[in-house]
């Protein structure tokens, strides 16, 4: 580890507190867009993403790959579901999982919001040169590998 062992815990310079805030208020700032304009709640976009990225998922794969609580992500499938947004489909190797996929009008709410949601991150990252953002990826990158080596 690069920095001196500390003893005492300080928020404003403790990684962990310090990401999670950050996280959340770029999650909620980004989310007055597909919210304000879209009536779609944060765990609503993340699992639309999602499919929209890996077309077919189950479930289970999203809670894995987005972090999320299981009931948040069922109940979110629900919604997008009762929306129209979702299709659910009875998966061929496990008939109580489901396969999920974006119907059309799931496609096109997506492609609609996609520019939008990188215009939003195109300002938010509008205060780092090239450099700094790939360091930033970089870096983000090396801090997820060590989670997984430490979890």
């Amino acid at each position: 580890m690069n920095q001196v062992a500390r003893q005492e815990l300080q928020l404003e310079s403790f990684l962990p507190y310090l990401v999670n805030n950050l996280a959340d208020r770029i999650s909620t700032g980004l989310s007055r867009i597909y919210a304000g304009q879209y009536g779609l709640s944060i765990p609503e976009w993340r699992v639309l993403a999602n499919l929209a990225e890996h077309r077919v998922l189950s479930a289970s794969q999203i809670v894995t790959t987005t972090a999320m609580e299981k009931s948040k992500v069922s109940r979110a499938v629900k919604s997008l579901a009762g929306r129209g947004l979702i299709s659910q489909s009875r998966r061929e190797d496990d008939n109580r999982a489901r396969d999920l996929a974006l119907t059309a009008a799931g496609e096109a709410l997506y492609r609609k919001l996609v520019p939008q949601a990188l215009e939003w991150e195109r300002e938010l990252l509008e205060c780092l040169s090239a450099g700094e953002y790939r360091d930033l990826m970089h870096l983000l990158g090396k801090l997820r590998q060590q989670v997984g080596r430490i979890d």
